[in-house]
């Protein structure tokens, strides 16, 4: 077609991440305002594959691929009919836009189509594969997140030729998110890596990496409350949701939020003040870090007093040694966290270590009293908790004095 000609013809804009819509000018149609869901799924794949003609048997493995007994010739052309009826409010002949020519069907080639999946695809490559300035790339990855609203047609999620495509742009989503944190980084600019790892982990709530450096950048633009508030509840996420541990290098992040530098204070009245705990009964549950520091404290300590520490892991599994399925573990977690605090001694220590563990510090016990301290927390458990499907395994170890090494360091 004569390219003038095509000039005087409204452009399509098509967008199939985090939803199906086409605009031609201000009129719109989107997959929100019709529940049929075949009209819909045949007009995606022909505009998604605008670039070839698809067979009818093609488009019928497609739409009734759990239908095999299908009446082919009449359910495509009833079929064909509905997903033009579709296209009428953008004001263009539907058969102009669904064309069918010489026994196949294909998206217009007449009218110039915008698609949102090209657009976030050139971005990508321009920004990963090629070594542009940082500021041209920056801009670039701000553009495509921009058009990156969500995963590849999510009303069509299942269907078996969506997800390799909605995998494939998802990747290159986390990729260019992780590209744009670097370069925001290196200019310090956390309160927009903060914005956009907020979306992030809405659209990929499983990738680690999106909360630490969430958590990472509340914390640098100076919101700390606001950055353990999401340290734990990415950790609750990961436990109870996801039934996974977080990473070591996650949790270590919980170190370098509290470390933060205090401002100088000559005050000791005040500086008690803000060390204040919370008023609560029972053991004294901390991250996994801070667990980790108070253990190697007590363990210097026994080198001196050679008082008998010991170290207790507490594990929750079903009758064949496995974990439970996740509903049942987190509440049969929760249980146990509340046996574990109201069984120990307000100074002893405890913290959850995995999806299914918690781990204990005991000081000044000896194994005998070890292992009635562990029948106690099992005997309250019990009481909290009388489903039969699960057990409660212990193991109790000393903890050894720390190791020096001839000039003092630790080996």
């Amino acid at each position: 077609m004569n390219a003038s000609v095509m000039e005087d013809k409204p452009t399509i804009y098509i967008k199939t991440l985090g939803g199906f819509s086409l605009r031609v000018g201000d009129k719109e149609i989107t997959d929100h305002s019709n529940q049929s869901k075949k009209p819909w799924c045949l007009l995606e794949y022909l505009v998604v594959f605008q670039k070839k003609s698809i067979s009818p048997g093609e488009l019928i493995n497609i739409v009734w691929a759990d239908d095999p007994g299908v009446n082919p010739g009449g359910a495509l052309k009833t079929l064909m009919f509905r997903s033009r009826k579709l296209l009428e409010p953008l004001g263009i002949p539907p058969q102009k836009l669904l064309v069918q020519q010489r026994g196949s069907y294909c998206w217009t080639q007449d009218y110039s189509s915008v698609l949102d999946i090209d657009q976030f695809e050139a971005i990508c490559t321009r920004v990963l594969n090629h070594d542009l300035d940082e500021s041209e790339a920056l801009e670039l990855c701000l553009e495509g997140l921009e058009l990156y609203k969500g995963d590849f047609l999510p009303k069509s999620e299942y269907e078996s030729w969506v997800i390799p495509i909605s995998t494939y742009y998802h990747s290159l989503y986390q990729k260019l998110v992780y590209k744009t944190v670097e370069l925001l980084t290196k200019r310090e600019d956390f309160s927009r890596i903060t914005s956009i790892c907020q979306t992030a982990v809405g659209i990929e709530p499983f990738d680690e990496e999106f909360h630490y450096h969430l958590v990472y950048s509340l914390y640098r633009d100076g919101h700390t409350s606001q950055a353990i508030e999401e340290y734990n509840h990415t950790l609750d996420l990961f436990y109870n949701e996801f039934s996974i541990s977080p990473s070591d290098h996650f949790k270590d992040l919980y170190k370098s939020i509290r470390s933060k530098e205090q401002g100088i204070n000559t005050n000791l009245d005040s500086i008690q003040e803000t060390l204040k705990e919370d008023a609560s009964g029972g053991a004294f549950y901390c991250e996994y870090p801070v667990f980790h520091d108070l253990f190697q404290l007590e363990r210097r300590a026994i080198e001196r007093t050679g008082d008998s520490i010991y170290l207790c892991l507490l594990t929750i599994g079903d009758l064949d040694g496995h974990a439970p399925r996740t509903t049942v573990l987190n509440k049969a977690m929760e249980h146990l966290n509340h046996a574990i605090r109201d069984s120990l001694r307000c100074s002893d220590v405890y913290t959850r270590y995995s999806i299914s563990q918690y781990i204990v510090l005991l000081p000044t016990v000896t194994m005998e009293k070890g292992e009635m301290v562990m029948k106690r927390i099992l005997g309250n458990f019990r009481r909290l908790y009388s489903r039969k499907d699960l057990i409660v395994d212990y193991k109790l170890q000393p903890v050894l004095p720390w190791e020096r090494t001839p000039a003092g360091l630790q080996e």
